[in-house]
């Protein structure tokens, strides 16, 4: 049984987030994850209010000033703030961070315009802990999300509490999950396709 007790965010910490950005860029899906998010982001309104959790190096913060946004992040570690701090430059002083729990956020109902959200729901934390950060992430917003998920090519299955939630729902099983958070699917983008697994989406919702 796999058993989790904290955010798997705290094991990025010292030298592994400071390697965090070289190891990614070698992943040829980094590249279509930025390209896909750039396009996404570019359909929406300019000058919004996003909050990035977990901020991680802060891979997307160039997009979101060039479109005029107002930058919160949050993440489960510190050593990862840090070294987004480090990656950025002179544009992590355009961020807000915080260091806190993505499943207890620490934001008001609607304090956000846009929520962004990759590589974390899917495979970084257990099903019953997604389910309260999605909860907690349609709290804080009040138009849009942007959330990294994936499906499989088959009719699917609800994962237990205790299991990642990887690729076991079916793509409709997704929009059902979303919806029940008041998210609805407005667009998606492939990012990651293994032929016999399934497929991982930048998935593009609208608060309802």
């Amino acid at each position: 049984m796999l058993k989790q007790t904290g955010p798997k965010g705290d094991s990025y910490y010292k030298g592994r987030a400071q390697n965090y950005n070289r190891k990614r860029l070698k992943q040829d899906w980094w590249h279509v994850e930025q390209q896909q998010m750039k396009e996404l982001l570019e359909g929406l309104p300019r000058n919004l209010k996003v909050v990035d959790i977990p901020f991680g190096t802060g891979r997307f913060v160039p997009f979101y000033d060039a479109l005029g946004y107002e930058i919160a992040g949050l993440d489960a570690s510190g050593d990862m703030i840090a070294a987004a701090q480090e990656a950025l430059g002179p544009l992590y002083d355009k961020c807000v961070c915080t260091i806190g729990d993505a499943a207890d956020l620490p934001y008001k109902d609607g304090a956000f315009d846009l929520v962004v959200s990759t590589r974390f729901l899917r495979d970084i934390v257990l099903f019953g802990a997604a389910k309260q950060m999605l909860s907690e992430m349609a709290r804080v917003t009040s138009k849009y999300a942007i959330i990294q998920l994936g499906n499989n090519f088959t009719r699917g299955r609800t994962p237990a509490d205790d299991e990642v939630m990887g690729g076991n729902f079916s793509a409709s099983g997704l929009e059902r999950l979303l919806k029940s958070y008041r998210l609805k699917i407005k667009d998606r983008r492939l990012v990651l396709s293994e032929p016999t697994v399934g497929e991982i989406h930048h998935i593009l919702c609208e608060k309802t």
